[in-house]
């Protein structure tokens, strides 16, 4: 219509917001540059949705006053560590624009802020959170590696579940006394993950074209071309001012991790020096003195209610439960009072991931004093046949049972599925999956051999001695916990 008439064709234009413009990339053949654009997850979620809800959120935080925000930042503070996993001592006055800690922060943001954004006390933030509940979902399915029907047909479901939470969101706004709440969310990276689904059955997971790896590149790029180039023949310029940062950075690395090394004790520093390739589902490491089981007992029954009854528990254990796990025992054994046992701080575990069948491997560490601090990880393991449940660690073992063989062991803490009562509103709401510790003095005996992965547990600061597990914390567990009762 264009060329036949311009005016008539400015006109039509114009109706659907376009210019008469010619797109330099229509001159490259069989291609077509629309097709070409993809989802970005680095832009439109991490750095792009996510930053318009944390934006949202502080401003509900500073209309509640400082004592919301001081008990926000010191839960976050206080949020369980994981490997690899950044931490935070604030929300409020952040800085950064990081991808992984943006990604790092929205998890941990929710669930600290469960009981500070109530329903009844603030209802804009309880809905917000539940919009922010919704993006999580959308991020971990979006971040799978290797897509089925069922998770494209989930990812496209909880699409329309955000779009009506968003909508919910506008509707609490409009009432809300609290000012410049954000209205209006038409804007394109809102709009871009509509074509999530496409992108990916057409062109891969969304790891395939992903701006991630090289978004750090920008910085050191344009500050090498403004500061140490004379702007002519830049290309080997930049090259070498990058070898040379490299290989500066190169041995920054080894001397910190050299001087992380000798900060630890010497059992410590040689477990994270040790490759972590090894054979087989389990490993032990940073191994202790023998002790007797009696000795056990003494040192560690007074202070610890999980120790109590030690020899006695392990003993019905053995003979009792451990048939149960494939053992063949042909008669009762009798464990002595000064049998020796072997306490280990460190294990790895190798598990086949649910989202790519690769190998994977998990780190727990069950340590009286890692770096300063007490440290006793959490696992989910094969309780029984078609029965799997969260645990903490309290001790691990390895013995050398009379007549019967070499063993690994664990004292553990279980955790009972779900809660007392009828499902709560906001476990509903926030799809959350609730577990509660038994009693200390209630711990129990498993083989190592029965640890499936490990699991990052969030303690509710409402409920004592209750728990959310954190679905969100690697694709697997999420895969894991839409199927877990």
């Amino acid at each position: 219509v264009y060329k036949v008439s311009k005016s008539q064709g400015e006109a039509l234009l114009k109706v659907l917001g376009l210019r008469a413009i010619a797109n330099i990339f229509w001159l490259v053949a069989h291609s077509d540059p629309h097709e070409a654009i993809s989802f970005d997850h680095l832009h439109a979620l991490h750095i792009g949705i996510w930053k318009h809800l944390l934006a949202e959120l502080k401003k509900i935080l500073k209309a509640l006053g400082r004592s919301a925000e001081a008990t926000l930042e010191n839960q976050v503070a206080k949020f369980p560590r994981w490997r690899n996993f950044n931490h935070f001592s604030s929300v409020i006055h952040i800085t950064f624009s990081d991808r992984n800690k943006m990604q790092d922060l929205s998890k941990q943001t929710l669930y600290s802020a469960l009981n500070v954004l109530t329903h009844r006390a603030n209802p804009e933030g309880y809905q917000l959170l539940r919009v922010i509940s919704s993006y999580l979902q959308l991020d971990s399915y979006i971040g799978l590696d290797v897509h089925m029907t069922s998770t494209l047909a989930a990812l496209d479901a909880e699409l329309l579940v955000f779009n009506a939470m968003l909508k919910d969101y506008v509707e609490c706004a409009l009432k809300s006394p609290i000012k410049d709440l954000k209205l209006d969310w038409d804007f394109p990276k809102t709009h871009l993950w509509k074509h999530v689904t496409r992108d990916i059955q057409m062109k891969g997971a969304a790891r395939n074209y992903s701006t991630c790896p090289n978004e750090k590149l920008h910085g050191p790029l344009k500050e090498a071309y403004d500061r140490q180039s004379n702007g002519k023949d830049v290309a080997d310029q930049i090259l070498r001012i990058n070898q040379r940062k490299y290989a500066v950075k190169l041995l920054r690395v080894h001397v910190d991790m050299l001087d992380e090394q000798r900060s630890l004790p010497d059992d410590e520093a040689e477990a994270e020096a040790r490759p972590d390739v090894f054979e087989g589902h389990i490993k032990l490491g940073l191994s202790q003195q023998p002790i007797s089981i009696q000795d056990i007992k003494n040192s560690h029954g007074q202070r610890d209610c999980a120790f109590q009854g030690f020899r006695h528990k392990f003993s019905d254990f053995i003979n009792t439960s451990l048939p149960g796990y494939g053992y063949h025992l042909e008669r009762w054994v009798f464990i002595p009072a000064n049998l020796q046992i072997q306490e280990h701080r460190y294990l790895k575990v190798n598990y086949e991931s649910t989202v790519d069948r690769k190998q994977t491997t998990n780190y727990l560490r069950c340590n009286p004093h890692f770096h300063g601090h007490p440290c006793y990880d959490c696992a989910l393991i094969q309780l029984m046949q078609g029965v799997s449940v969260f645990v903490r660690l309290v001790f691990m073992f390895k013995c050398q049972l009379p007549n019967v063989g070499s063993f690994e062991f664990a004292l553990v803490q279980p955790f009972t599925a779900g809660v007392v009562g009828a499902p709560r509103r906001i476990d509903c709401d926030f799809q959350l999956t609730c577990i509660k510790a038994v009693p200390r003095a209630s711990s129990i005996f498993v083989p190592l051999s029965s640890f499936i992965r490990s699991a990052l547990l969030y303690p509710d600061p409402v409920h004592q001695d209750e728990f959310i597990v954190i679905d969100h914390i690697d694709s697997d567990m999420f895969l894991h916990m839409k199927t877990w009762t």
